[in-house]
């Protein structure tokens, strides 16, 4: 009878090493591979399933999941990524695959959809659009829209409104205007977001103000970002100091507006390093983001792009994308 329980008991033994293995095997087999998927705080809805769930191969994949390259320089970062994307290399990786808020950032994407049926002619940016809703964020810290129901102004207006002020409400407008509703609108955001390969953001809103579904990473900015670079529009908005318009109130007379850059770097309040070029930018803040910012630079003929957040103020992200930008000799 001891023969067979000290038998038994090796046959235990051996099966629980075997098993031991082979989850050590599966846990560094997973951490190796490129990017595919990253849980973070931010909770994913049983309705966003299909977007977190493709299996999408990286091949081209830049920076792989445990880079962390300089990311203790930036304590104050939560998210921060700095990529030479003429050479590939990397600067700067810090927590550039965990999700993140956008916030404002997102406004990117929406002057991308908004140029995509430019560009297929289904409208135009000298169409004139009467606002016909009574738009309301009032519950989410923003003023209320100078734009109430009957006033009107033009697909242009609105867009460059969109990129260089960060008008939330005119983000409203364009997307009912473009799609007919918000949720139709933010369906081609993320349809774009995927053929992008940007598979860790979704969009529930054209904005940026902060929601459990509406998320995206670092990395996935850079490529938003790159994809918006090819927009000649975006460039041409992205260099304004400053901008003038009209729209027309619900009376019909025409109301001027003077506007400046939410980007600091555009402003000269806060100055470059030597020899970049801004082409492309957004910028953001809210509680959840945090202060952001997205560029994409060039220097000496190179091309650069940097997505950066930092949560304590404005002046320590500024400070953090002036040292990143530095890095480079």
């Amino acid at each position: 009878m001891r023969i067979f329980k000290d038998l038994f008991r090796n046959i235990i033994i051996f099966v629980f090493v075997i098993l031991f293995f082979a989850i050590v095997t599966f846990i560094n087999n997973s951490f190796d591979k490129p990017y595919t998927q990253i849980r973070t705080t931010i909770p994913v809805s049983a309705s966003n399933n299909d977007v977190n769930t493709l299996d999408i191969s990286f091949d081209d994949t830049i920076v792989y999941k445990n880079d962390d390259s300089n990311s203790n320089l930036f304590d104050d970062c939560y998210y921060a990524l700095l990529i030479d994307d003429t050479d590939k290399n990397v600067y700067v990786s810090k927590n550039i695959y965990k999700r993140m808020y956008p916030a404002s950032m997102t406004k990117i994407m929406t002057a991308m959809i908004v140029l995509d049926k430019v560009n297929d002619k289904s409208i135009s940016l000298d169409d004139v659009v009467t606002v016909e809703h009574y738009y309301d964020l009032t519950s989410e810290g923003v003023l209320p829209s100078e734009l109430t129901p009957g006033c009107k102004i033009t697909v242009k207006d609105l867009l460059y409104t969109l990129l260089i002020k960060s008008n939330n409400y005119y983000a409203l407008i364009l997307a009912d205007y473009v799609a007919g509703s918000e949720e139709s609108f933010c369906e081609l955001m993320n349809q774009k977001a995927i053929s992008l390969g940007a598979t860790g953001t979704h969009f529930s809103n054209p904005h940026g103000l902060d929601d459990v579904d509406h998320y995206t990473t670092a990395y996935d900015m850079y490529l938003i970002l790159k994809a918006a670079h090819d927009y000649e529009e975006i460039k041409a908005i992205d260099s304004f100091e400053s901008y003038n318009y009209f729209y027309y109130n619900s009376s019909g007379t025409p109301i001027e507006m003077d506007i400046d850059p939410t980007n600091l770097f555009m402003t000269g309040d806060v100055l470059l390093p030597a020899n970049y070029n801004i082409e492309v930018w957004k910028t953001g803040t809210t509680d959840g983001a945090g202060n952001c910012l997205a560029m994409f630079l060039t220097r000496d003929e190179k091309e650069y792009v940097l997505v950066a957040s930092a949560g304590e103020s404005r002046a320590l992200l500024y400070d953090a994308i002036v040292a990143m930008l530095s890095m480079v000799k």
